[in-house]
């Protein structure tokens, strides 16, 4: 769902993260928040002992805990969730990145280094591999990324977007607008959402000048 707006590998990799870290309130993905929670801590203690504040390490134990008493399929499986997570995500990152920039010589390494840790952490074994190939050949073959606080919260809230809609489309459906509503939505309204997004990336690609003109307007403005 990202890639027609930003096919930037690091970005991606953030949506891929954001798509993945949806399912971290199921039981046998515990071992992933414990991981993270280990990972927080540790990197919370390395960075108080540098004397570089810990906040990013604090931001994963933060997340950890939350996902660990979240229900499956509850309030971590609708929009409120999906801005709670991703903005949870963005804040790590952006934390993180500022504090890998100015101890790396290579931007790409931060960028690099950010993926991989959130890589480890979120996603399954299986998919770590892949991910792992990818992110590597895109960030250090690629053109150089542009960081930006607004492309990270877009692309992560962007691929946590794109897992509800895909659950919309199973049996049991998707309650949208947990904890405000109870109410389950199912598969039309993920076409309708689909359909959407279609309308936007036509719209993006037959009026180049004018999207971009508009999304640069409303980052400015951000």
């Amino acid at each position: 769902m990202i890639f027609p707006f930003f096919p930037d590998v690091y970005y991606l990799s953030l949506a891929v993260i954001g798509a993945s870290v949806v399912d971290l309130d199921t039981s046998f993905r515990y071992r992933n928040l414990v991981l993270m929670a280990l990972v927080g801590g540790l990197l919370a203690v390395t960075l108080q002992f540098l004397q570089i504040t810990p906040f990013p390490g604090l931001i994963l134990i933060s997340i950890a805990l939350f996902f660990f008493v979240a229900q499956h399929r509850g309030i971590m499986h609708s929009i409120l969730g999906n801005i709670l997570a991703a903005a949870c995500l963005a804040l790590f990152v952006i934390s993180f990145q500022n504090i890998l920039v100015k101890i790396t010589p290579d931007p790409r390494i931060s960028l690099f280094l950010t993926s991989i840790i959130l890589g480890i952490i979120v996603l399954n074994r299986g998919l770590l591999i892949i991910y792992a190939l990818f992110v590597s050949i895109g960030i250090f073959l690629a053109p150089e990324s542009t960081f930006n606080f607004i492309y990270v919260s877009t692309a992560l809230f962007i691929g946590s977007l794109s897992h509800l809609i895909l659950d919309l489309f199973t049996g049991s459906g998707v309650k949208l607008f947990d904890p405000i509503s109870s109410h389950r939505y199912g598969k039309m309204t993920g076409l309708f959402i689909i359909m959407l997004w279609l309308v936007g990336v036509m719209f993006f690609y037959l009026n180049p000048a004018e999207s971009h003109a508009s999304l640069n307007y409303v980052f400015s403005q951000l």
